[in-house]
C-alpha cells in the first residue's frame, strides 16, 4: 500500500477537494473515502498509475458530494417555502373577518384597475405577472415585437400603480 499511496499524495488530494468543494471538513472526509475506495481497487488490481487513479476517484467522489448538496439544498428551500405558505394560510385563517373583507375589497379593487386596461395591455401583464412568461413569449404570443410588449409593460405597471396609490391615499 505504501507503495501506492504516501502522505505527499493524501495532502495534494485534500488541496485539490477543498478547492473544488469549499468545506475543509467535507474534504477531509471525501480523502479518506478516496483511500478506502483506493485501497479496495488495488487489492484486485494494481494501478499503472496510481495518482491518477486516486484523483479520479476523488473527482467522482467530489461529484457525489455536490449533488447531494444541491438536493439538500433544493429540499430545503422547498421545506421553507411550504412553511411559508402554511403560515400564510394559517394567518389568513386566523385573520378576523374585517381582515378577509379588506383583503377582498383589494383583490376586487385590482380586478377593476386590470380592466381599465387596453385588452393587449392587460393580457401582456398578465402573461408576464402572472403566467411568467418572458417577453419574448408574450411577442410571439401577441403577435407584436418585444419593443412593443416592454411599452405594454410599462403602460399596465404604471396604471396600476398610478391607480392602487391613487386609490389607498387617505383622504382629507
Amino acid at each position: 500500500m505504501a507503495l501506492y499511496w504516501n502522505e505527499a499524495l493524501s495532502k495534494e488530494l485534500l488541496h485539490f477537494l477543498t478547492g473544488r468543494i469549499k468545506c475543509p471538513e467535507a474534504a477531509a472526509d471525501l480523502t479518506h473515502e478516496t483511500f478506502l475506495r483506493f485501497h479496495q481497487f488495488i487489492q484486485t488490481t494494481p494501478p499503472d498509475n496510481a495518482r491518477a487513479l486516486a484523483f479520479s476517484i476523488a473527482v467522482n467522489l467530489a461529484t457525489d458530494y455536490q449533488r447531494k448538496m444541491k438536493v439538500r439544498q433544493k429540499v430545503m428551500v422547498d421545506g421553507e417555502l411550504e412553511l411559508s405558505l402554511l403560515s400564510e394560510a394559517q394567518a389568513v385563517a386566523n385573520s378576523g373577518p374585517e381582515r378577509i373583507v379588506m383583503a377582498r375589497q383589494q383583490l376586487h379593487l385590482v380586478y377593476a384597475v386590470l380592466e381599465e386596461l387596453p385588452v393587449d395591455c392587460r393580457n401582456a401583464f398578465i402573461m408576464h405577472s402572472i403566467d411568467g412568461l418572458t417577453q419574448a413569449q408574450i411577442a410571439s404570443t401577441l403577435g407584436v415585437s418585444q419593443v412593443q410588449v416592454y411599452r405594454l409593460l410599462i403602460k399596465a405597471m404604471s396604471h396600476c400603480q398610478l391607480r392602487l396609490n391613487a386609490h389607498n391615499e387617505p383622504k382629507v
